[in-house]
């Protein structure tokens, strides 16, 4: 069998080698130590589907599951001769094969339906996210092997977040659109309406951000209108809720949020007005619901340092390692903004910028002290690297790329991000760093 032979049989069976547990991060291109031996590894780009002439394509990166498995999406947009644009989403998903390569599978939308996103995957690699139908979006999971679906909504619905194994973060539009409700699906179908406590029912408008389990979820309440719109996080854990010290509000900096731990653990920064006036704060929230929220970080006045936490794109931040690392930064009026972490014990380190960097973020973290770095250059390019234990290794963009945003470094050392070229064309990109 020829070797174009072989790469048209595993795409053709992707979903049958899913299902069959072959995509594990032993062996093949996943064995490598490059990086943690400090050897530059360059990143490569994923296969997308091709372009039709005229179109504007871009392909996005979302998740990542522990097994090396990336979900994403391709918007490819359409000007008709009126000059009316289209934009049909394609869901997508990868996984790196050994002796083939990265392989692409196009998920298979219900009948009906016109498009389709992913927003999420379980650590099985198991896609969720929202597909067109009859005109409205709504909820979804897909199978194992990618080639059918579960609705878990009704019209105007989507998926937020999704667990390691489930339960699946469903919002839904209420009749006013700027109104919704949130609730958790498991695989059976029962539904948890994340409603029905002070925290969660001081706003119009409930969504999931990230799922821990079952039982332990961040969900965003809004309330407010206008320039008066706020939003604030929630940890909610078997019923329970605790509103977390940090605020969304117009003309402040956007509150951050890391992704939940299954013991209720989570990282906050931003804006917290919890004496009637503005602090910037970095908090380790533990133990759950009530738990103890720990100060890594705090100003309370203009020209002070700011910590916190690197997010962007709406989504929670990776920036809370299984081990309790936790990435992020530290910005002073006279030096600019420099990657930082803070281990376990909340012992931080600041990583001083290399050449021609003007600025810094450590924008996500891995268990062993691992933190990628995101930095800006002074030719507005930016630059990608590994810190850990006092050591950087740059990791290139693939040639004539530039990274746009991390998605998240796995614990076995895949690392994902999203890269743009010069005409601002978008795809995703993955590094295999190896285990520490």
């Amino acid at each position: 069998m020829t070797n174009v032979e072989l790469r048209a049989r595993c795409r053709r069976t992707v979903g049958s080698i899913l299902l069959a547990g072959a995509l594990t991060v032993t062996g093949g291109a996943f064995s490598t130590a490059a990086a943690a031996a400090g050897q530059t590894v360059r990143g490569r780009l994923l296969p997308i589907p091709a372009a039709a002439p005229g179109q504007e394509f871009n392909v996005t990166a979302i998740d990542v599951t522990p097994l090396g498995v990336v979900g994403g999406t391709a918007q490819a947009i359409t000007t008709g001769p009126d000059g009316t644009r289209t934009a049909i989403d394609t869901p997508l998903r990868w996984a790196e094969l050994p002796r083939v390569g990265w392989v692409r599978q196009r998920l298979t939308l219900p009948a009906g339906a016109t498009s389709g996103s992913v927003d999420g995957l379980t650590d099985h690699g198991e896609p969720a996210g929202s597909v067109t139908l009859d005109g409205a979006t709504r909820a979804v999971r897909w199978s194992l092997d990618g080639q059918s679906t579960t609705q878990i909504g009704g019209a105007g619905s989507l998926v937020d977040a999704v667990g390691p194994r489930g339960p699946w973060g469903v919002h839904t539009a209420g009749p006013n659109p700027i109104a919704g409700e949130a609730e958790l699906v498991t695989r059976a179908g029962a539904r948890t309406p994340l409603r029905g406590t002070p925290e969660l029912d001081a706003g119009y408008r409930r969504s999931v951000s990230s799922i821990a389990d079952e039982g332990t979820a961040i969900v965003w309440v809004v309330d407010g209108i206008g320039r008066g719109t706020s939003a604030r996080p929630v940890l909610w854990k078997d019923g329970a809720t605790k509103r977390l010290p940090v605020i969304n509000y117009p003309f402040l900096a956007p509150a951050c949020v890391s992704r939940v731990l299954g013991d209720g653990s989570v990282v906050t920064s931003g804006y917290a007005y919890e004496t009637g006036t503005p602090n910037f704060v970095l908090i380790r929230h533990v133990g759950g619901v009530p738990g103890t929220d720990v100060e890594l970080f705090r100003a309370t006045g203009p020209g002070q340092p700011l910590a916190g936490l690197g997010c962007g794109n709406a989504q929670p931040s990776n920036g809370l390692a299984p081990d309790g690392g936790v990435a992020g930064y530290v910005s002073t009026d006279a030096d600019g903004r420099r990657a930082a972490y803070w281990n376990a014990a909340n012992v931080l380190t600041v990583v001083p910028r290399g050449p021609g960097e003007v600025s810094a973020t450590g924008a996500v973290a891995a268990s062993g002290g691992r933190m990628v770095i995101l930095a800006e250059l002074e030719d507005g390019g930016s630059r990608l690297s590994l810190w850990r234990n006092g050591n950087r290794t740059e990791l290139p963009a693939p040639r004539g790329w530039s990274v746009s945003s991390v998605v998240e470094l796995t614990e076995s050392g895949v690392l994902v991000a999203n890269v743009r070229d010069a005409a601002g064309t978008t795809r995703p990109a993955a590094w295999n760093l190896g285990r520490p």
